[in-house]
């Protein structure tokens, strides 16, 4: 008997980390089960980290693009430096240059010719984060782009 108790018990522990880890994030928190859409699409995650660069030559960190919310350079950690709506070097900044819909770098600007990139910690490149349509070098940026719009991009 004390296998099948311990075989139980594991399961239950199973049960309960999953639904820590997975049902409780921010996320489901804030949005609730009625929320008005799926998470945001990311990458998987085996690619490897896909990183956000803006800014003149690429050279300003503005996040993680595919990391979760509980990662310290995540841009869906809202209380981090990269998804914090206060901070300088965040797309969620409406105000910064990265999170602006005016500024020739931001991502939210519909007409950007200059829109932060996508790269994995090889350098290869995947496109840009844009809410420029047709931005010649979207890529994978595309996968994003809904997301950009209806939940970075949106004012209050």
């Amino acid at each position: 008997m004390p296998i099948k108790n311990v075989a139980h018990l594991s399961f239950l522990c199973l049960i309960f980390v999953s639904l820590v880890l997975v049902g409780c994030t921010p996320h489901a928190y804030n949005k609730g089960i009625a929320s008005s859409g799926p998470p945001p699409a990311r990458p998987n995650l085996s690619s490897g980290k896909l990183m956000l660069f803006g800014g003149e030559d690429h050279m300003t960190y503005l996040g993680c693009l595919n990391c979760s919310e509980f990662t310290s350079d995540s841009v869906f950690n809202k209380y981090g430096a990269h998804g914090s709506a206060y901070a300088s070097e965040s797309i969620w900044n409406h105000y910064s240059e990265y999170g602006s819909s005016y500024s020739n770098e931001g991502a939210c600007n519909p007409y950007a010719t200059d829109p932060p990139v996508i790269v994995d910690s090889e350098g290869k490149f995947y496109g840009r984060l844009t809410a420029n349509a047709y931005h010649h070098q979207l890529g994978s940026g595309s996968e994003y782009r809904e997301w950009l719009l209806g939940e970075v991009c949106q004012r209050d």
